[in-house]
C-alpha cells in the first residue's frame, strides 16, 4: 500500500487539528467553488466548450465543430486555467454562508482538501481569504482517504467529509470508516450525471441540507 509522500506529510502536520471540536474537511471544486462554469467561460473565451454529457473533462472538452480535443491540450487548459482564476473563482451558492454558520454557530473547525496543483494552492488560499474564508488548505492529488485517517487520527469528536467525485467519498470509508460523508455536486447539470456511492452518509442537494445533516448528527 502506497504511502504518503513527504510533501503531504508536511502539509498534514502545518495543520492544527483540535481533537475536542467538531471538525469538517471539504472538497473546494464543485463543493465550495464553481469549477465547471467557471472552467466553461474560460474554454469559450478559447473557442471550446464542455460537453456534460458525462463527468470526465477528457473527451469532452471540444471545438465548436463537435470535436474533442486531444487529452494533452485538455490538461494544457486545465492548468492554464488554474494559472490565470484561481484567485478569482466565485463560490458555489450559499457555500460561504453556511462555512461560517458551521463556524460561528456550530464550532467547527474546517479543513479544505482540494486536489490543485501543489503551485496554485498559495493562489486559491488568497482567493478564500478576499472572500472572508481563511481556512487551513491541503492540495492533495489522487483518492483522499488516507490523508483524511491522517488528519483525523487523533481527533476524538465527530468528523464530516464533504466531495462531488464519489472514488473520494469511497476512498474516505475505506481509510477512516467513522467519517460521515457527504455526497454534494454544486453544479445541477453536473449533479444530474452522478451516482451516490452507497458508502455515503448522504446526498446533499444544496448547502443547506449539508449544514441541517450536519446540524442533527452532532446533536445526537
Amino acid at each position: 500500500m502506497q504511502s504518503l509522500s513527504d510533501g503531504l506529510l508536511r502539509q498534514i502536520k502545518d495543520i492544527e487539528i483540535i481533537p475536542d471540536k467538531p471538525l469538517l474537511i471539504t472538497d473546494a471544486d464543485e463543493v465550495l467553488l464553481n469549477f465547471v462554469s467557471c472552467f466553461q467561460k474560460y474554454l469559450s473565451e478559447k473557442n471550446l466548450w464542455y460537453d456534460l454529457s458525462s463527468y470526465s473533462l477528457f473527451g469532452n472538452i471540444k471545438d465548436h465543430s463537435n470535436n474533442a480535443i486531444e487529452n494533452s491540450l485538455v490538461s494544457f487548459h486545465l492548468e492554464n486555467f488554474f494559472k490565470t482564476n484561481a484567485k478569482i473563482i466565485t463560490f458555489a451558492q450559499d457555500s460561504i454562508k453556511y462555512v461560517k454558520l458551521l463556524i460561528e454557530k456550530l464550532n467547527f473547525q474546517i479543513v479544505v482538501l482540494t486536489n490543485i496543483p501543489f503551485k496554485y494552492l498559495e493562489d486559491r488560499k488568497i482567493c478564500f481569504k478576499n472572500n472572508g474564508l481563511d481556512l487551513p488548505m491541503i492540495a492533495g492529488s489522487g483518492p483522499k482517504g488516507k490523508i483524511i485517517k491522517e488528519l483525523i487520527s487523533k481527533h476524538k469528536d465527530k468528523n464530516f467529509f464533504i466531495d462531488d467525485l464519489a472514488p473520494h467519498i469511497i476512498s474516505s470509508k475505506d481509510h477512516a470508516e467513522n467519517v460521515k460523508t457527504i455526497h454534494f455536486i454544486s453544479n445541477k447539470e453536473l449533479s444530474k450525471l452522478a451516482i451516490t456511492p452507497v458508502q455515503a452518509d448522504i446526498r446533499a442537494n444544496n448547502w443547506k441540507e449539508i449544514y441541517n445533516y450536519i446540524e442533527n448528527e452532532i446533536n445526537k
